[in-house]
């Protein structure tokens, strides 16, 4: 909030964009971040710069469906994709089917133990195998039926069952083999009587996220051969629960999911053996109970930032959307692709320092590029909104707005040779923005190109949006509202 002393206060240069929440109504906080990420910036004029996210490129299409899951290898560049009833071996410009499975739509799980990779759809779970590239089913009848999940943990497959008679209980695969099972090789998280929402590997546990529990399970010596000898490693959560399958990821050091507390839902972070909330109340707002039972998370890195995302989709726009956390400045901006619902990008795996991302719409297989400014060549916008600039009620003159990016990195041809960015202004808090002007930010090697436009007459709750579209670099270090009180 911006304010003066005395009627006696002169003209100053005041910071516009920086660190805030933001909320579904502009009333709240006219603050948003729009593929945008914030970077501490101590040698500049402000305390941080907003960065553009990375763009994508296109490694390969298969089709129009969407896949249902995604699973590289560390250091390959060699994709397992699920789309449909299919399984697909994908390579950079090439792919082909390696199986079928029962199920057309769903969750699909997957995981490898070295040989073998595990895909499960909960109904037909298969076994590849990477060295003979036979991809067969698993028949052994002590393999728990409808069993949900797939991860890799201590030599082990784990699955766990949702209905029926096992429901409840977490079942593990005989050691490095997932074609066998024993029926004995379970456990049953007793610390609620709760369904099983997840089972996640984190660090040397099982973290097993109900419908209103979280427990931590993990290994302990046993003396008996072939025993599983697993037990709860730490108190259990009993006050916060999960609420979709696919609603959790892990980034950084830390397991994030879609969980609630009673009655509302928002975002939570297992750290070690505590649960605590990575609260925002945009996002918030944005989890009402139609879409959160269907949340999708991933994460990947981008520049030393870890990124925890969650997509809410829906064919309704007012109701979808992709947000994501930044580990290294605790910061949430949302996602978007143009003329779409939600973020394009669903599901990221990475690979040699690389991130690739599963198309939401299509059977597209992307890879993040720092390097590139467009989604596959279309749109990628990038937008920032102040909070609400105010003088204690009192009217502000707005003499001009100076924008500190990086200029002169226009195209050598078009679309971006003599790019401009889109500035508006709102005398309303956000609710309308009547004042929009295009600035030149300079072609290329106008280097010394002043980002700046003038007079935007006087107003009492100002707000400022700044919006890039062509395919230039988003570096933004500092933006000041030039400005004075007026007493009138």
């Amino acid at each position: 909030m911006l304010t003066a002393n005395a009627p006696t206060s002169t003209r100053k240069a005041v910071p516009i964009f920086g660190l805030g929440q933001q909320a579904r109504s502009p009333f709240l906080s006219s603050v948003t971040r729009i593929n945008a990420m914030i970077e501490s910036n101590e040698n500049g004029r402000q305390q941080v710069a907003i960065l553009g996210m990375p763009g994508l490129s296109t490694v390969t299409t298969i089709g129009p469906t969407p896949a249902r899951g995604i699973f590289v290898r560390e250091g390959e560049a060699i994709f397992y994709m699920v789309i449909a009833h299919e399984v697909y071996k994908v390579t950079p410009g090439a792919y082909r089917k390696i199986g079928d499975l029962a199920t057309a739509s769903g969750p699909v799980w997957m995981d490898e133990n070295g040989v073998q990779l595990f895909i499960n759809d909960g109904l037909t779970p298969h076994i590849y195998t990477f060295a003979s590239e036979a991809f067969e089913q698993i028949t052994d009848a002590d393999y728990p039926t409808g069993a949900r999940g797939g991860v890799y943990l201590d030599g082990r497959f784990w699955v766990y069952v949702v209905t029926g008679q096992n429901k409840g209980r977490v079942y593990a695969s005989d050691i490095k083999d997932g074609k066998s099972w024993d029926g004995l090789n379970f456990f049953e998280p007793s610390a609620s009587p709760d369904s099983i929402i997840a089972v996640v590997r984190y660090a040397s546990d099982l973290l097993i996220i109900g419908s209103g529990s979280v427990e931590w399970w993990g290994a302990v010596p046993s003396s008996i051969p072939g025993a599983l000898g697993f037990q709860p490693s730490a108190t259990a959560n009993t006050e916060i629960g999960g609420v979709s399958e696919l609603g959790h990821a892990k980034s950084g050091q830390s397991v994030f999911f879609v969980g609630h507390e009673g009655g509302d839902i928002g975002i939570y972070r297992a750290n070690g053996y505590t649960i605590e909330p990575v609260d925002d109340p945009g996002v918030s707002d944005s989890l009402t109970p139609s879409v959160a039972i269907s949340a999708i998370c991933t994460s990947y890195s981008i520049d030393g930032h870890s990124f925890f995302q969650v997509t809410a989709p829906s064919t309704d726009y007012a109701v979808a959307s992709t947000w994501v956390y930044d580990g290294h400045s605790g910061q949430w901006s949302k996602r978007e692709s143009d003329g779409l619902p939600y973020y394009r990008g669903l599901f990221a795996v990475s690979s040699g320092g690389a991130t690739y991302v599963s198309d939401a719409f299509t059977g597209r297989l992307s890879r993040m590029d720092e390097g590139i400014y467009t989604e596959n060549g279309g749109i990628l916008p990038f937008e920032v909104t102040s909070q609400h600039l105010l003088k204690e009620g009192d009217h502000i003159t707005m003499h001009g707005i100076q924008i500190d990016m990086e200029n002169g990195v226009g195209n050598a041809v078009e679309p971006g040779s003599n790019p401009h960015l889109i500035l508006s202004v709102s005398k309303d808090g956000g609710r309308t923005w009547p004042i929009v002007r295009h600035v030149s930010i300079g072609r290329a090697g106008q280097y010394l190109k002043r980002v700046r436009t003038m007079q935007f007459g006087a107003g009492r709750d100002i707000a400022v949006r700044l919006r890039i579209t062509e395919p230039i670099p988003r570096r933004v270090t500092g933006a000041y509202l030039e400005m004075e009180p007026n007493y009138a």
